[in-house]
């Protein structure tokens, strides 16, 4: 594969994409792959993906509307795909960590850390597999491990593709190389011949998975990662103590591709994770944050004697990694679980589920409940995130206040508010202002829907068309002002991605064209100036839009004449013109 003359160190793409560095490649399958810059939003690092093979390029036009349709924390966000001299480029987000084949040769793996990973990574690959996609090239070194959280994310590899039924595009073959990565973490070789380190001890339960997943036998395979992650269910974690490293390595040996440029000192103490785990019910509610009322003695004062069965201590673990990854207030985000379970169960009279077993099924339901929180939490910026529990109604006023001040009417303002607390709070909880704590979530809410929103003004001209091309942030909105002639009609056209949708408001707020794809549309004289039509991008990545208009003067009315009746060249009668007879139909 020769190297593209024009992409080096330095190359701006499109006036907005710089290269830095060539990480890896070039593949004939893969690509190249780099790290460059944002240099339109302050040189943010991003990761681009060169490909030049005309059937790699194929293959990933063909998957990319399902690439940007993936939500996931711990997937990439996919930007811009861009076609240039033949040469496709693949933007996506920059993930700062330390790919797994790196601490592999760093040290060893444990046990308990390998089951975390397949744990962490199995949700993920089945919000891939449910797009109708397949990773392709799921191995260590596509695995990271991400300094801001320590979650596992995902690369994409560049071997993605739809799913189908050759043996390369099957989902049992994803798999099928998790459990090779998992058997390599642990000092085995996985291939033709399966080598299992010597002396590894695994839980029965463990080591069925792991075989089941390295068996090429069809009656043997996993047909979901659904099934996986099940059947792990019953595995416990192990506490292990911290492993130390094989070998120390100069940096610069492991600079050869992303996620090795930083040093990563990994100590994941999963002993106190169970111990954290175990304190589901010692973990104190107090919080300086404003807080549901409470029927009953705080759990943290009680210290009642823990007796959780072992697969139930390890879900509560894994909910509370992820919760200090969110930086999310402890004391207010369990108060929002304790309120969200009572206003569920009202014939419970204010009393929370104990540690007994007759109440277990009342327990899942509040792990179930938290994780579900946790879900819609994820989708707030990390700035939104870290103040939950602090949020004050002055928040989200003052990006009110600055709307309506451009001209927004308050009743657009007030769609955007119930629109972005649609997404985020539950069923009735949607209303405005509820109670706290869900009150906190409903700030965050509209805090998100009106920073995200970006305005333009435009005038419609009769005759003459006024046309202009929109970028929509991922996620956000723009807001588009039309003034119109008074009396006059607006005909409108709006064209962009499958991903956007289009409403429009008439001049006292007032909804004149109903949420939904964007389309052409008649806008009657009687909407009034300015129209607001307010653009919403779903994806996952920014798009552009481009929306045209012109003002339609009305028809002129026809005076009515009195015409002279006409005699009938037959009869000789006198006769009304064809057309003016009043009664005629």
């Amino acid at each position: 594969m020769r190297l593209n003359p024009l992409s080096g160190s330095g190359t701006v793409l499109v006036e907005r994409y710089r290269l830095e560095e060539r990480l890896s490649g070039p593949d004939p399958q893969q690509g190249s792959l780099w790290r460059g810059v944002d240099v339109m939003a302050g040189d943010l690092p991003v990761a681009i993906r060169e490909i030049q093979i005309p059937a790699a390029q194929e293959r990933l036009k063909g998957v990319w509307p399902q690439l940007q349709s993936l939500l996931h924390p711990q997937l990439p966000h996919c930007g811009e795909l861009l076609e240039l001299d033949g040469v496709l480029w693949f933007v996506r987000d920059w993930q700062d960590g330390v790919a797994c084949d790196v601490l592999l040769r760093q040290r060893s793996f444990g046990v308990g850390e390998v089951l975390l990973l397949l744990r962490q990574i199995l949700p993920v690959l089945a919000v891939l597999h449910g797009q109708g996609l397949v990773h392709g090239d799921l191995n260590p070194r596509h695995l990271l491990r991400r300094r801001s959280d320590g979650l596992t994310v995902l690369l994409d590899g560049g071997r993605m593709q739809r799913q189908g039924a050759t043996e390369q595009d099957a989902v049992w073959r994803d798999l099928h190389d998790l459990g090779g990565t998992a058997l390599a973490l642990l000092g085995g070789i996985a291939g033709e011949h399966v080598r299992w380190p010597e002396g590894l001890e695994l839980e029965a339960g463990f080591r069925e998975v792991l075989e089941r997943l390295l068996s090429k036998a069809p009656e043997r395979r996993f047909n979901e990662a659904s099934e996986v992650l099940k059947a792990l269910e019953s595995v416990v974690l192990p506490a292990e103590p911290p492993v130390a490293p094989r070998t120390s390595r100069a940096l610069a040996r492991e600079q050869g591709a992303e996620g090795r440029l930083w040093p990563v000192v990994i100590a994941l103490g999963l002993s106190a994770l169970v111990g954290s785990a175990i304190g589901w019910f010692l973990l104190p509610r107090s919080s300086n944050s404003a807080r549901a009322p409470r029927t009953t003695p705080d759990r943290g004062s009680q210290l009642p004697a823990v007796s959780l069965p072992p697969e139930e201590l390890d879900q509560r673990e894994q909910l509370f990694s992820r919760l200090r990854a969110l930086q999310v207030d402890r004391g207010w985000f369990l108060n929002l679980v304790d309120a969200s379970q009572l206003s569920r169960f009202p014939e419970l009279g204010g009393s929370l589920p104990s540690e007994s077993l007759r109440e277990a099924p009342l327990r899942r339901v509040w792990t179930e409940l938290a994780e579900e929180w946790l879900a819609r939490i994820e989708q707030l910026p990390p700035a939104i995130r870290a103040r939950l529990g602090r949020l004050r109604a002055e928040d989200w006023e003052q990006p009110r206040q600055a709307l309506q001040q451009q001209g927004v009417h308050p009743k657009v303002v007030e769609h955007l508010v119930s629109a972005g607390a649609q997404d985020l709070l539950m069923g009735s909880m949607q209303g405005r202002k509820p109670d706290e704590p869900f009150r906190q979530l409903w700030i965050a809410a509209a805090m998100q829907s009106l920073d995200d929103v970006e305005i333009e003004r435009l005038k419609a001209r009769p005759l003459e068309p006024t046309n202009t091309s929109l970028r929509v942030p991922a996620g956000g909105a723009r807001l588009v002002l039309l003034e119109v002639p008074a009396g006059d009609a607006l005909a409108l056209g709006i064209n962009g991605t499958p991903l956007m949708q289009m409403m429009v408001f008439g001049a006292n707020g007032t909804v004149v064209e109903q949420r939904g794809p964007l389309r052409v549309a008649r806008i009657a004289a009687a909407a009034g100036s300015p129209l607001q039509v307010l653009v919403t991008n779903e994806g996952v990545s920014s798009g552009v839009f481009t929306l045209s208009c012109r003002a339609d003067r009305p028809r002129p009315q026809l005076p009515n004449v009195d015409m002279d009746p006409l005699p009938d060249s037959a009869t000789g009668e006198l006769v009304s013109p064809p057309g003016l007879d009043p009664s005629a139909q």
